[in-house]
């Protein structure tokens, strides 16, 4: 019986790798189970790790990009040396855990600290210090809304406003700029995207809105924050030769949307980088089970999350697909296909903080269950 035992994260408890390690423990006591272990990421947290694994990446690859800001003192990225391959996650460098609490406010955080280590790269590599083809980001579990201005504004975009001041590249002031400015020659390597959503950063709802107020912002934040970025865009068509894609993708804030219009970087989705990258040698007319899940799996998970892949996957092959997730708010679940099933750890406690707490103990509860269930 070939088990597939791919999960995703499970947010601000454990990356999937580690997920993936204490349910393969579980599921090895069944001699019958042939287990084949593959961490899903679809760009946000864990994709390092992930990346690691994937492409048997070394510790000595890592290496350490120093910045002279004080919310960044050494960040470690990863090193194909055999692809001449960069990978960066933006969930460690500009996500939640970069932030205390109190200081999780998108409108006043943006994206420098990528651009610094994008900076740094170009460094290294007109300095014939490290060869690089591709820089690899992936993008999600972000804290900001910025449309990747903050990154941009490291390789000289400036916003001015009315009075010709520079103005600091964070969203609260993008609604004041009237003139941008962007000289850039073309970056020595080429730069992909794997995004976590496929939704729209604008919109009625826009990514801006669905997910503003997890970044903590309020309702006043988001109109502002569009009606910045809006502004952003008509002066992209007036001051710079620059096109502008009909779809802006809203992945990390726009944060891909952005690369991609400054700086040429490529939009990857998570099913092709899942599909091509993670799960590329796996044949599913083969596997006979699939065990997956993530700390929360809701609507937003069917739209482009690693989770959400799965699932199309599962439901092309018409293989039995197990989600053990920390919970699960669908509303119409009823609708899903019959070959899916939820296992909830919040089920096993009084409340989601408990449940996040002891998720070690409510993953092998999980696994218990469907265990007994494939071997009926």
């Amino acid at each position: 019986m070939n088990i597939l035992i791919c999960p995703n994260s499970y947010k601000e408890c454990a990356d999937s790798s580690t997920i993936s390690e204490i349910l393969k423990q579980k599921f090895s006591c069944n001699p019958e189970f042939n287990l084949i272990s593959k961490p899903l990421t679809d760009g946000g947290d864990g994709f390092l790790k992930v990346c690691k694994n994937i492409y048997n990446l070394k510790r000595k690859s890592a290496l350490e990009i120093t910045s002279y800001k004080d919310n960044l003192s050494k960040y470690s990225i990863s090193y194909s040396r055999k692809d001449r391959r960069v990978f960066i996650e933006t969930a460690k460098l500009i996500g939640f855990n970069r932030f205390n609490e109190s200081n999780r406010n998108p409108s006043r955080i943006n994206s420098s600290d990528l651009g610094i280590v994008l900076q740094k790269l170009v460094t290294l590599v007109d300095d014939h210090e490290l060869e690089i083809d591709s820089v690899w980001i992936g993008v999600g579990g972000t804290a900001t809304i910025d449309f990747g201005i903050g990154a941009c504004s490291e390789f000289g975009l400036k916003l001015f406003d009315e009075n010709n001041y520079l103005l600091e590249p964070v969203p609260n002031n993008f609604v004041n700029a009237v003139r941008l400015d962007f000289n850039f020659k073309k970056l020595p390597f080429g730069v992909y995207c794997i995004v976590d959503v496929e939704t729209e950063l604008l919109g009625n709802p826009g990514a801006v809105e669905i997910y503003g107020p997890q970044k903590g912002a309020s309702s006043k934040d988001i109109q502002n924050i569009k009606n910045g970025i809006s502004n952003l865009l008509s002066l992209i068509e007036s001051d710079v030769n620059l096109s502008i894609p009909k779809k802006l993708n809203g992945a990390g804030g726009g944060l891909a949307a952005g690369l991609n219009i400054f700086l040429g970087a490529e939009i990857i989705s998570a099913k092709q980088f899942i599909e091509n990258e993670i799960l590329k040698d796996i044949d599913f007319s083969k596997i006979n089970f699939v065990i997956s899940g993530e700390g929360k799996f809701d609507q937003q998970s069917l739209e482009g999350k690693a989770t959400g892949v799965l699932v199309k996957i599962c439901q092309e092959n018409a293989i039995p697909l197990y989600l053990i997730n920390g919970s699960t708010e669908l509303t119409e679940i009823n609708k899903l296909s019959d070959n899916l099933h939820f296992v909830n750890l919040i089920d096993f406690y009084s409340s989601i903080a408990d449940a996040m707490l002891n998720f070690e103990e409510g993953l092998k509860r999980a696994a218990e269950i469907v265990v007994k269930q494939l071997i009926k």
